[in-house]
């Protein structure tokens, strides 16, 4: 493991320091004996020869970076030079240092062994021996000087020129030490001050080695306290008489030979010291933690007495510890405990963690074998079904640890396929098996039995049908059950209902209406029965927009872009569409497309072939074949070529992993597969047969003919009631597993990786052809990982960036529908007609979140779902004024002040300062590179949404909406939504506009003062004496935007204030502003909103002033008054002498603890909070960069105390929340679950090891416990957020209710200048409505029914003291302090 690590800050002339002369004659002598001087002296012609020696590195890191690199080659040895200097002359020997340790080196260091005893000694005989024996006395004598460390005997050395003696002292072996280039060696070998500089160099070998491993045995010896045998082999019964000890047996014994039982030489004296002035210090020692982290050292740890010198092997071999097994052994004894607690944790847990897994495991089994059997059966491969299931029920009854298959709708599944192929005696067979298994069979499994009898030749069809329907009534299944719970596609509800017929002529079915209503108090306004409350709901969103066939003609032109995919909007970026360059780069590239889809069709169809031989011959029951069957061979093609053109196009800095880009491709298969289902079963049919009647319901309210008004759900559910012909639409999807998504994406992926190639040499006219992979793979450093990307070839890159091709291609779910969205009736469908969009923007290997919501009443969901849908259906336009701006200054180069990002070309290498040496100038690439990356990442960015929105710009769209999983909403397009920065929001209007009305004006110029963020302190009246003041530059903004004063650039956020001002010079100057019609929204924002809900749960009145909810003639401002209560803490402390509040004098400021302030909300720790108002400080040029530490850590503390002063009951019932969650997780093995006041179910997913179920079948919810950090950590914020958003879903159905037009950033609400103040009413209003159910309680209740412990498990269990503490806290609500809610209806600067 050691080398000869070479010594530092030796020059060329010099050696050790000692000047030498450059040019001196050396008498070459006849009588050199010595090999190393013949090699040296007399081996060149040159008297000045330089002896090349090998450069080495004392840094340790790079000494193990080669160890790295060499770990692979086992039988590669180092080498070093031996040099015995004696009375007659030198003799070196080369020496494998391959075992070669510290604490042998010293030991022969010390002792009189010369090299021709040591080799004789260490040497064994070779295959054809020459040499006698070793004589034992020998043996005897040097074991004899080595082991009892006898008196140094002195040397003498005869130089090769002369016979002058110096004596060596007790160094008869010495070692060369040195990295430079040896010349002049005549004066350096006639002097005693070269013998002592090779004495020197010697011994600083030993400092540089034998400290570096005893450090090494030292912390092994200390820290890991595992103790090892040191096994001896003795090949050769002659060698019991070794000389060498035999070893410890623990690393205590290496520890106390090393430290104690041996006299310690000045230099383990002097580490020792080392170690106790670190200690002291509170420090370690930097070599101890160098060698011990970095595993190579960890390899293998040899016995430092077995040595190898010369080319023979040693005559004593010892067996070498392994560290391996020792870090095996540690980490298995580590485990072990860590089991052991766990297992004590067990105890207490709600739920067997086993029982979880294997319950997780019966579940993914099931879901797969669903998605599987109906995937065959839609290929009418109902026998390979038949197969699959067969195999997977026999696995299950054999082994126990199997998981059983029991869910009703896999055997309904390949029933249906059968009942398809009119299969009657399969059938029957199916349903023994259900009876043997236990399965009880439900409505669907008759309506497929009904369906397969009716299809069958069967001739006698109503006595079968009798049988059965005995069999039904036993089960108290009716005829109505057949038609009104079950699903059906093609025509099985027709064939259903003749089967029915055949048993009863006159039967007519009778369908369940859906239930309509809301079950939550909170909406009890808005219900049915409440007519006068509903008004507004007879109020179309695009009243006046476009007509009735208009609207549907947008959504035929939607259904036709989702079944397609994608499409395609033009690329604002291409300027020169007709220079001859381009026409030549798009005719190669037309060229090369043309020939990759050729092979690419080719490569599919013989890898296809391939796959399906290798299925034929597999024993596995689920194979990958058929889900490449599912669609024609050129739909396979078109998702090729698009992810080629996807790679293109993609950053030269970032790019998916190669998984991602697999599992994605695989998905986008599965959606063509959808949707060709759709269009085969009639689905796809019914779904536009139903959305055009909605279409019609949307432009006129009354459509339906009811009397009641309804909502967009409501609407839809009557329709589909209406419609129950046919197709159902409520079908339960069987979506692919995600892994066999991954492996189709695979599959696919190596045919671009393997079989599409190009040109190299296109662009060189007179070059040959030379076809090299299109596309490559690059492993990119992520961290402490390494993602496998793909990146196109450089040649692709050139031809695809020559062709500027004219459009750019975006998927269909990344875009607004031209067309109304399609409401969610329910958890599976919404947003898209076809494309499927998730509710809950969850990860795929999450469960548990959806298993609540599908057990939730489909009642407690409505409120979510309605308001997701009202602002779904708001219809949007794009601003075009500052739409033509946006494009000017994006063409023209960008303006970084203005957020209009500028390619990376227009990247100066002259803003980065010039570098003074080698590692300045490599950080210097880097920064570079950094930045060039992150300039054309934005750039993009902006071209997209730029892009967009010019596609749209004289066009209608809408924006269909989904939420996270704690209820915040979010818009589905990610490109063009009003939850964008500053420049994109600017961009968009509203497309139904209204009169300003009587105060529109004063709104729109409140407006324009507040988007600016200087007037925060100002009162309304102020604000709008500021605004009319400075009206001449607003209105100079709108008409010179870019050639004027340019106010408006000064903004917080420039854009929207432009595009207000535009909107107040045209209110002005229309002739009546009153009438003028405004589609510009106006914001509404909360005062620190967390902040607001905190105060309000806890009745804290002094909080609840300070966040704006009681009313005041002038806003408060939170940061300002903490800001004055902790520089009142700093005076005190300051006048008390306490020096970090001395050091702070005249730094406290607003700005510095603002960021702290806004995020103690949300759960910021204290070091994230001392990290923050440290970077506040490290900006402020006055203050002293030295005390930056140590002063965010006294503010940090008091800050905290002053939130805490200040928000009394905001931090005992946040301290409540954070101990609830630590016990839930912690003792009862749970994630922290709750319910909104809207009824929506909440589950934070944060579990163990989160990156180990990418991979995995079986959720991770169901193979984790909860992360106890994660969940105590974020489950304040998140219950803050579950009541944000219950508070703006309140306000937008209220509003929908009152027909005022409303979206919603987070706390941020939009409306009509004209809507304002109704909406900040209906803002107030549900606020105090929502605060005065017993939030804290009801979660309270909930939780103590979901995770408290019976009675008859707290006394004489095991846990019972942690099982008592979960229910006792859970039960200890916070108390509530006297503010009034009421008085929130009166706070003007409540929402402002």
């Amino acid at each position: 493991m050691h080398r000869l690590i070479s010594a530092r800050n030796l020059y060329q002339t010099s050696l050790h320091n000692i000047s030498l002369p450059s040019n001196t004659a050396l008498n070459r002598s006849p009588d050199i004996k010595c090999a190393f001087c013949r090699k040296i002296l007399l081996g060149q012609h040159n008297i000045e020869n330089l002896l090349v020696a090998r450069h080495q590195s004392t840094r340790i890191a790079n000494a193990l970076k080669a160890v790295k690199k060499k770990g692979k080659h086992k039988i590669y040895k180092k080498y070093g030079e031996l040099l015995e200097v004696g009375n007659q002359a030198m003799t070196e020997t080369k020496v494998s240092i391959s075992k070669l340790r510290a604490v042998h080196l010293s030991k022969l260091a010390d002792s009189p062994v010369s090299l021709g005893q040591l080799h004789q000694l260490t040497t064994k005989p070779s295959k054809k021996p020459a040499i006698a024996e070793v004589d034992p006395e020998l043996l005897q004598s040097v074991k004899e000087k080595i082991l009892k460390k006898s008196a140094p005997i002195s040397a003498q050395i005869n130089i090769c020129s002369g016979p002058k003696e110096i004596s060596l002292e007790d160094d008869q072996c010495a070692l060369v030490y040195t990295h430079h280039k040896i010349s002049s060696l005549e004066d350096r070998l006639k002097t005693k001050q070269y013998i002592d500089s090779v004495k020197e160099s010697y011994y600083n070998f030993r400092k540089a080695t034998i400290y570096d491993q005893r450090l090494q045995d030292l912390r092994y010896a200390i820290t890991e306290g595992l103790t090892q045998e040191f096994d001896m082999i003795t090949p050769d019964s002659k060698l019991e008489e070794t000389p060498l000890q035999p070893l410890p047996k623990s690393p205590h014994s290496v520890f106390r030979e090393l430290f104690i039982e041996n006299q310690m030489d000045s230099y383990d004296q002097e580490l020792l010291n080392s170690f106790s002035s670190l200690q002291s210090q509170g420090l370690a020692h930097p070599a101890i933690e160098d060698i011990y982290d970095d595993p190579a050292l960890h390899n293998e740890i040899h016995d430092p007495r077995d040595l190898e010198f010369g080319q023979r092997e040693a005559a004593l071999e010892v067996k070498r510890l392994n560290v391996k097994k020792a870090k095996q052994a540690i980490k298995q004894k580590k485990k072990a405990k860590l089991e052991k607690r766990r297992a004590k944790k067990e105890i207490n847990m709600k739920t067997d963690m086993k029982q979880l897994e294997l319950q997780g495991k019966q579940e993914a089994l099931e879901r797969l074998l669903a998605a599987h059997l109906q995937l065959l059966c839609s290929l009418n491969m109902v026998q390979e079904a038949r197969k699959v299931l067969q195999y997977y029920r026999q696995r299950g009854a054999k082994a126990p640890d199997h998981p059983k298959i029991t869910d009703i709708k896999v055997y309904n599944t390949l029933l249906h396929g059968y009942a398809f192929m009119g299969l009657l005696d399969q059938t029957k067979d199916l349903l023994t098996s259900m009876a043997t298994d236990g399965i009880a069979p439900n409505a669907q499994t008759y309506a497929a039995t009904f369906e397969c009898v009716e299809r069958s030749n069967v001739k006698d069809k109503e006595a079968m049908l009798q049988h059965y329907y005995e069999q039904m009534q036993e089960k108290g299944i009716t005829l109505n059950d057949l038609l009104d719970k079950t699903q059906f596609v093609h025509d099985q509800r027709e064939l259903v209902f003749r089967a029915v017929r055949r048993l009863h002529p006159s039967f007519t079915p009778h369908y369940t209406p859906p239930v309509l209503d809301y079950d939550c108090p909170l909406t009890d306004k808005l219900k049915l029965n409440e007519i006068h409350n509903r008004q507004g709901l007879l109020t179309s969103p695009a009243e006046g927009l476009m007509t009735l066939e208009e609207v549907k003609e947008r959504g035929r032109r939607q259904l036709e872009i989702e079944i397609k995919g994608d499409i395609e909007v033009q690329n604002i970026d291409v300027k020169d569409d007709a220079s001859p360059t381009v026409k030549l780069y798009r005719e190669k590239l037309q060229a090369t497309e043309a020939e990759w889809r050729s092979v690419v069709r080719e490569s599919f169809e013989r890898n296809l072939g391939t796959l399906r031989s290798q299925s034929l011959a597999s024993h596995s029951a689920i194979a990958l074949y058929p889900y490449l069957r599912v669609l024609e061979t050129e739909q396979f093609v078109e998702l090729i070529m698009g992810e080629i053109n996807k790679l293109v196009d993609g950053s030269e800095t970032y790019s998916p992993t190669l998984k991602l880009l697999q599992r994605d491709l695989g998905t986008q298969v599965y959606h063509k597969y959808q949707v060709e289902q759709y269009r085969k079963n009639g689905v796809l049919s019914k779904i536009y047969k139903i959305y055009e009647q909605y279409c019609e319901w949307y432009m006129d309210r009354s459509a339906l003919g009811t009397d009641v008004p309804l909502n967009s759900r409501q609407a839809w559910q009557m329709l589909v009631h209406r419609n129950r012909e046919g197709a159902s639409l409520d079908m339960e999807e069987t979506p692919w597993p995600m892994e066999m998504r991954q492996n189709i994406g695979k599959f696919l992926y190596n045919i671009i990786i393997n079989d599409v190639k190009i040109d190299v040499n296109m662009f060189k006219p007179k070059a040959k052809q030379k076809k090299l992979p299109a596309v490559y793979k690059v492993h990119r450093p992520w961290g402490r990982l390494v993602r496998l990307e793909l990146k196109p070839h450089p040649a692709l890159a050139r031809l695809w960036l020559g062709a500027a091709r004219a459009e750019l291609r975006m998927r269909a779910d990344l875009v607004p529908p031209a067309s109304p969205p399609k409401p969610w009736p329910h958890l599976h469908s919404g947003a898209y007609l076809l494309t499927k969009t998730p509710l809950i923007r969850m990860p795929f290997y999450i469960m548990n979140q959806w298993k609540r919501l599908e057990e939730a009443p489909p009642s407690a969901l409505y409120p979510a779902l309605d308001s997701l849908n009202q602002l779904g259906e708001v219809p949007w336009v794009v601003n075009k004024p500052v739409l033509d701006l946006q494009l000017q200054i994006f063409r023209s180069g960008g303006n970084k002040k203005l957020d209009i990002p500028p390619p990376a070309s227009a990247l100066d290498p002259k803003d980065f300062a010039e570098a003074k040496d080698a590692a300045g100038a490599f950080k210097r690439r880097v920064a570079l590179s950094r930045a060039r990356a992150e300039m054309h990442s934005l750039w993009c960015d902006a071209l997209y949404k730029l892009a967009l929105a010019n596609h749209y710009r004289d066009d209608i769209f809408w924006l269909p909406h989904n939420m996270d999983f704690r209820g915040r909403v979010y818009a589905c397009p990610p490109h063009l939504s009003q939850l964008g920065a500053d420049a994109y929001r600017a961009l968009l209007k509203f497309a139904r506009k209204e009169p300003l009305g009587p105060d529109g004006l004063r709104w729109l110029k409140l407006h324009a003062i507040n988007l600016t963020g200087t007037m925060k302190k100002s009162t309304v009246d102020e604000r709008l004496e500021y605004a009319e003041s400075i009206l001449d530059k607003i209105l100079d903004s709108a008409d010179r935007p870019l050639d004027g004063e340019g106010w408006w650039q000064a903004s917080e956020e420039p854009w929207q204030t432009l595009a207000c001002c535009m909107e107040i010079a045209n209110a002005i100057r229309s002739p009546n502003p009153e009438e003028y019609p405004c589609g510009f929204p106006v914001h509404q924002d909360g005062s620190c909103n967390g902040l607001q809900h905190y105060a309000a749960l806890g009745g804290d009145a002094a909080g609840a002033a300070a966040v704006n909810l009681a009313p005041r003639h002038r806003p408060q401002d939170v940061y300002a008054s903490v800001c004055a209560l902790v520089e009142e803490m700093r005076a005190r402390d300051a006048a008390a002498g306490v020096p970090a509040a001395i050091i702070l004098e005249n730094f406290v400021r607003r700005k510095v603890i603002k960021q702290t302030v806004m995020t103690t909300v949300y759960g910021v720790t204290r070091f994230g909070a001392r990290l923050q108002i440290a970077k506040q400080l490290k900006d402020i040029d006055e203050f002293p960069k030295e005390h930056v530490w140590s002063c965010s850590q006294y503010l940090t503390t008091k800050t905290f105390d002053s939130l805490r002063e200040m928000f009394t009951s905001t931090k005992l019932i946040q301290d409540w929340f954070t101990d609830c969650a630590k016990l839930i997780s912690g003792i009862c093995g749970e994630s922290v679950e709750w319910v909104t006041p809207l009824g929506l179910p909440v589950v934070q997913p944060y579990y163990r090891r989160g990156t180990t179920a990418a991979n995995s079948r079986t959720p991770l919810d169901h193979q984790q416990r909860p992360c106890t950090m994660k969940q105590r950590n974020a489950f304040p914020p998140n219950f803050i957020h579950s009541l944000d958003s219950s508070h703006m879903m309140l306000t937008s159905l209220h509003c929908q209710a009152a027909a005022v037009t409303f979206v919603s950033v987070h706390d941020c609400y939009w409306t009509h200048p004209g809507a304002v103040p109704l909406m900040n009413k209906i803002c107030r209003e549900q606020f105090v409505a929502l605060h005065s159910q017993p939030i804290l309680e009801d979660l309270s209740d909930f939780m103590v029914k979901r995770y408290s412990y019976d009675e008859s498990e707290l006394e004489g269990t095991l846990g019972a003291p942690n099982k008592k503490r979960v229910n006792s806290l859970l039960k200890k609500v916070p108390n509530k302090g006297d503010f009034k809610l009421d008085s929130v209806l009166d706070s003007v600067y409540f929402f402002s």
